[in-house]
C-alpha cells in the first residue's frame, strides 16, 4: 500500500505529445505520495511544504469533503520532471529519477491524511503523539525508501492537520468516514516533463540543471526562502567547484546543508552561508571598501556567488583559491575563534558584574537595568541583563577577524592548501589577541548603545577597523609578512 516504486499509472487515457517530451493525464494519489523533490538527478524543487496556510486549508477541505469526485476539478494538480522514461504497461510508466516541481503542498497534505488514516485504523486520533505516530509508522512500514522519505514529514505539520480535523465537526466526520483504499485511488491531474528528451534540443543544460530550472520557474511567484533557491539551483556547481576542497577534507564527517533543514539526520552539519560569508570578508569577490556592507548578509552574498558561478569558465583561479580558503577559514573559526570567544565572554562577564556591584558602570546602556539586593548581590534580572550584554553572534565577529587576516593568507609549500604566513605554533597567541580585541570592541559598542540594531552597527565601515592595533602589535612581535594572494586572485566579473 505504501511502497515507493518509480512508477506512475494512468487509470484512464492520457495525452502523450508527438515529440515525446510531455505527458498530461490523471494519476492516483498512491502514485504521488513519495515522488522525490529534493536534489534528484531530475532537478530540485526549492519550495518546502509550509503547513496549513490559507490556500492549504482549502486543499484539505476539498480532500476531506470529496476526494473521489470534485477534488481534481478544484485544484490544479502537479507538475513532475523525470528522466529514464519507459512503459511497463500501456497505462503505467517507469522512470529512473523524478522531481516534483510543482504541487508539493498538495502532495504533503495528501500524504499526511493517508498516514493519519492508516494510523487511526489501530489507534485513536485523540491520543496521537509524536512518539506514538512515528513508532507506529516504524513498526508497520517496512519499505526503507518510504521510511527515509518520512523524515521530511515533521510531526508539527502532522499535528496542525490533526488539530484542524478535531476542531471542525463536519470535517472530523468526513475524516472518520473516509476509507483509506478509496482515498489512495482518488485521482489528481498531472503534467510530466520528460527531461532527457527535452534536452535533445538544448546543449548547455544537463538533466539536473534543467529540472531545477523548471522547478524554479514554477515557484517564481511563490514565497520561497532565498536559501532554498540558491542552494537548490546551484548545488551541483557549489559542490563541484566552491566546496570541492571542503568536501575532500571533511567528507561525510561534516555534511554541508545546501538548503535550510534538508539534513534531518543527527550529526555534524554546516550551512552553506556559514562557509560563504567569511570568503566575502577577504575581499576576493568585491572591492575592499565595500566588504563591510556584506557583514551578516544573506541575499547579497548569494548574488555574489551566483555571479561567480555564471562566470566560472573565466574565474577558475578565483574559484580555486576560494575552494581552498573555505576549509581553512572554517578550521580557524572552529579551532580558535569559537574557543577564545567563549573564554573572553566569561572574562568580560565577570568584569562587568564586578563593576555593577561597585556601581561603576558609568554612562552605559546597562547602568539603568542593574539593581542590587542586600547591597552586595545582583537581582536575577540584573544578572540576566549582564549575560545578555556579553552574548555574541559569531556571524558578527568572524567576518572582522577574516578581514583582519586577509593580507597574510598564502599557499602552503605544496600548493594544496591555504594557511597564514604565521608559523602554526603561533596561531594560538595570534588569534587569542585578535579575538579578544575585536570581541571587547563589540561589547563596548553594545554598552555604549546604538541608534539602530547591533546588526546595523557591524555593517558600519568603522566596525571593521576593530582589531587593527592588535594586528599591528602581533605583526611587530611575530615579524610575519603580508602577501598579495587575495589581490592577485580577485574576481573580475566580465
Amino acid at each position: 500500500m505504501f511502497s515507493k516504486e518509480n512508477t506512475i499509472s494512468f487509470p484512464d487515457k492520457y495525452w502523450y505529445s508527438g515529440d515525446k517530451k510531455s505527458i498530461l493525464g490523471e494519476t492516483l494519489f498512491k502514485d504521488i505520495l513519495f515522488l522525490d523533490y529534493r536534489d534528484s538527478e531530475a532537478g530540485s524543487n526549492p519550495r518546502e511544504y509550509n503547513g496549513l496556510k490559507k490556500s492549504n486549508i482549502e486543499i484539505i477541505k476539498s480532500l476531506l469533503k470529496d476526494p473521489k469526485n470534485m477534488f481534481r476539478f478544484l485544484h490544479s494538480g502537479m507538475i513532475v520532471s523525470l528522466t529514464g522514461l519507459s512503459f511497463s504497461s500501456e497505462n503505467t510508466l517507469k522512470f529512473k529519477s523524478c522531481c516534483l516541481t510543482n504541487g508539493n503542498q498538495t502532495r504533503f497534505i495528501i500524504l499526511i491524511l493517508a498516514l493519519l488514516k492508516y494510523y487511526t485504523s489501530e489507534n485513536l486520533l485523540e491520543n496521537i503523539t509524536a512518539k506514538s505516530f512515528h513508532q507506529f509508522l516504524k513498526e508497520n512500514l517496512r519499505d526503507e525508501k518510504v521510511i527515509s522519505f518520512l523524515k521530511f514529514v515533521k510531526f508539527g505539520r502532522v499535528n496542525e492537520i490533526v488539530s484542524f480535523i478535531k476542531g471542525e465537526g463536519k470535517y472530523q466526520r468526513c475524516f472518520n468516514e473516509l476509507k483509506l483504499e478509496d482515498f489512495l485511488t482518488s485521482k489528481i491531474r498531472i503534467q510530466i516533463n520528460v527531461i532527457d528528451r527535452i534536452l535533445d534540443a538544448v546543449d548547455e543544460l544537463d538533466e539536473y540543471s534543467a529540472g531545477t530550472l523548471i522547478a524554479g520557474a514554477n515557484n517564481e511567484t511563490q514565497k520561497v526562502a532565498i536559501d532554498d533557491i540558491f542552494g537548490s539551483r546551484y548545488k551541483r556547481e557549489l559542490k563541484d567547484n566552491i566546496f570541492k576542497e571542503f568536501e575532500n577534507k571533511y567528507g561525510e564527517s561534516l555534511k554541508i546543508e545546501y538548503r535550510l533543514g534538508e539534513i534531518v539526520e543527527k550529526g555534524p552539519k554546516v550551512h552553506i552561508l556559514t562557509l560563504l560569508r567569511p570568503v566575502v570578508s577577504t575581499g576576493i569577490l568585491t572591492k575592499e571598501k565595500d566588504i563591510h556592507k556584506y557583514a551578516n548578509q544573506r541575499i547579497p552574498i548569494y548574488n555574489l556567488f551566483i555571479k561567480l558561478i555564471k562566470n566560472r569558465e573565466k574565474a577558475q583561479e578565483t574559484i580555486q583559491v576560494i575552494s581552498k580558503l573555505i576549509p581553512f577559514l572554517y578550521q580557524i573559526r572552529e579551532n580558535y575563534v569559537l574557543r577564545y570567544l567563549r573564554i573572553q565572554k566569561e572574562i568580560i562577564y565577570r568584569d562587568i558584574k564586578e563593576k555593577a556591584l561597585l556601581e561603576e558602570l558609568g554612562e552605559t546602556s546597562l547602568r539603568d537595568k542593574i539593581r542590587l539586593i542586600n547591597n552586595n548581590e545582583l537581582t536575577e534580572e540584573s544578572d540576566k541583563a549582564i549575560k545578555k550584554m556579553t552574548n555574541y553572534n559569531i556571524e558578527h565577529i568572524f567576518p572582522v577577524i577574516v578581514f583582519r587576516i586577509r593580507k597574510i593568507l598564502k599557499y602552503s609549500k605544496d600548493g594544496n592548501e591555504i594557511n597564514l604566513t604565521i608559523d602554526e605554533k603561533n596561531y594560538d597567541e595570534f588569534f587569542k589577541t585578535i579575538v579578544n580585541s575585536i570581541y571587547k570592541k563589540y561589547i563596548d559598542t553594545k554598552l555604549v548603545g546604538t541608534s539602530g540594531s547591533i546588526t546595523d552597527e557591524i555593517r558600519n565601515k568603522h566596525f571593521f577597523t576593530h582589531g587593527e592595533e592588535a594586528y599591528e602589535a602581533e605583526k611587530n612581535h611575530l615579524n610575519f609578512k603580508e602577501t598579495n594572494l587575495i589581490q592577485e586572485s580577485h574576481f573580475k566579473s566580465q
